[in-house]
């Protein structure tokens, strides 16, 4: 059988690539493209050139655990944390308008009040009225991502999907969240 690797995103193990890009060397799941490994990836940014993490989730569990892993180690300069999606998409908006650095979203899915799709295209939206790049959008969901999310996704660049697992023990949810973030440090540096 070939050889195969853990994809955090398809939550099971299974076959992979090798791609070289901007001077590393990614694996890649073959299923979804999510990157499983970076090799010769760039230096991380200062502190001081980091901005906030923003977080939406309905469990206030979940988000606690994101929120000290996201301290614990560095990866941001600080750490916002939302119930809903209607939460996060007014903080965003406060702080562009206040021209402050947003280093991530991560929004989950399912959630009362503004569900994360809504969430996320209505930070694109205020995006474009402010004429700013946009700010990476990370779903991390319990749900398996379907093609019409995989479709979303494209429309929402930079767009991606972590799935969180189903399990309750929390040794496995930090587990998966500290994987979320060494996916985030490689792909966007800080």
């Amino acid at each position: 059988m070939a050889d195969t690797r853990y994809c955090l995103c398809c939550d099971e193990e299974v076959p992979f690539g090798v791609v070289d890009r901007n001077e590393r060397r990614e694996i890649t799941c073959n299923y979804c493209g999510f990157t499983l490994d970076v090799m010769g990836a760039p230096e991380p940014q200062k502190a001081e050139a980091r901005g906030v993490s923003l977080v939406a989730d309905d469990s206030r569990f979940t988000r606690k655990i994101i929120e000290e892993l996201i301290s614990e180690k560095k990866f941001s300069s600080g750490v916002m944390s939302f119930e809903n999606g209607l939460e996060l998409i007014t903080a965003y908006s406060k702080l562009l308008g206040e021209k402050k650095l947003v280093d991530v979203a991560i929004i989950d899915l399912n959630m009362p009040v503004m569900d994360g799709l809504t969430a996320a295209r209505t930070v694109r939206t205020i995006e474009a009225q402010n004429r700013t790049s946009g700010v990476p959008i990370v779903f991390f969901s319990a749900e398996k991502a379907d093609e019409d999310l995989k479709v979303q996704m494209e429309r929402l660049e930079p767009a991606y999907y972590v799935n969180k697992g189903s399990d309750p023990d929390p040794d496995k949810l930090a587990s998966r969240v500290e994987y979320l973030l060494g996916y985030l440090r490689e792909k966007f540096g800080p």
